[in-house]
């Protein structure tokens, strides 16, 4: 895997955090033990034309948020967990999630470049990544 690749998955994957953020916490996709990721349904109707300029930008976000999701959940159980504990959970390094996973380092970064691999071809055909 290419040092660019690694990059725009991991902006697509900090993009994802970003929109995260914007949603009420009853809206927040939840992480199954599995380390699968499921989206809730949006909550509140919207009526004027601000509200529904606002609705529609909420609905695009909601449909990144959904697509990478689903290119999360088609990894592995190993490489979805991998992913959700050093991109979408708190901030933490590297080291810190393999120790976690109790697997060894080497172990670690060939799981991890493949899964980001995979999120890479995923992204990309969701259209995503260029």
């Amino acid at each position: 895997m290419q040092k660019e690749e690694k990059q725009k998955v991991e902006q697509v994957l900090a993009q994802y955090n970003l929109d995260k953020l914007t949603l009420a916490y009853d809206e927040m996709p939840k992480v199954t033990a599995q380390y699968t990721l499921l989206s809730t349904g949006s909550s509140k109707p919207f009526f004027t034309q601000q509200e529904d300029e606002m609705k529609q930008e909420q609905t695009e976000r909601h449909a990144f948020l959904d697509v990478i999701q689903q290119c999360i959940n088609r990894l592995s159980e190993v490489e979805r967990e991998l992913i959700v504990r050093r991109y979408l959970e708190e901030d933490r390094f590297d080291y810190q999630v393999y120790m976690e996973m109790m697997i060894s380092e080497r172990q670690y970064y060939r799981l991890k470049t493949k899964a980001l691999a995979k999120l890479h071809y995923l992204m990309g055909v969701a259209g995503y990544i260029v």
